[in-house]
């Protein structure tokens, strides 16, 4: 029997992780579109002028590798809000709506899509320091790889 017929979904994903990364070190695949977008990003007025110290090489790289310690908490803890806020919103218009015998999914639907557009409608309030957030890391994650 031949191994990879026993592999799941999960092996085969990691398995072509692990090729993607064999392509880029050997210099098969090249990084350059992403290190062009990360400069792009990097150049934004409010970032130009951020790690222009003489310790900002370091801080950086402390930057860059916090970042990338702390973005998969920071995603579960921002999942986590969601959730609950689809859960109160799911409540609260069970106890609105006098349909009580629809089943939870159609309540946490309209909930989350509220909170959708809840979250486009305040965009103008988020966008510019997301961006900035975003140029930041991508000059953090330049200056810590040169």
């Amino acid at each position: 029997m031949w191994p990879l017929n026993l592999l799941k979904k999960r092996h085969w994903v990691v398995l072509a992780i692990c090729f993607l990364f064999l392509l880029s070190y050997s210099g098969f695949v090249s990084w350059a579109k992403v290190a062009q977008a990360l400069e792009q990003l990097a150049d934004q007025p409010a970032v130009r002028e951020r790690f222009a110290t003489p310790i900002g090489r370091g801080e950086a790289i402390v930057t860059s590798f916090m970042f990338f310690l702390l973005t998969p908490l920071a995603l579960a803890a921002a999942g986590g809000v969601v959730a609950f806020l689809g859960a109160i919103g799911a409540g609260i218009l069970r106890m609105i709506i006098p349909f009580r015998d629809l089943p939870q999914g159609i309540f946490l639907a309209v909930a989350y899509l509220g909170v959708a557009i809840t979250v486009w409608l305040l965009r103008d309030l988020w966008m510019q320091p997301a961006w900035e957030f975003v140029g930041l890391i991508a000059k953090a994650l330049l200056i810590a790889t040169q």
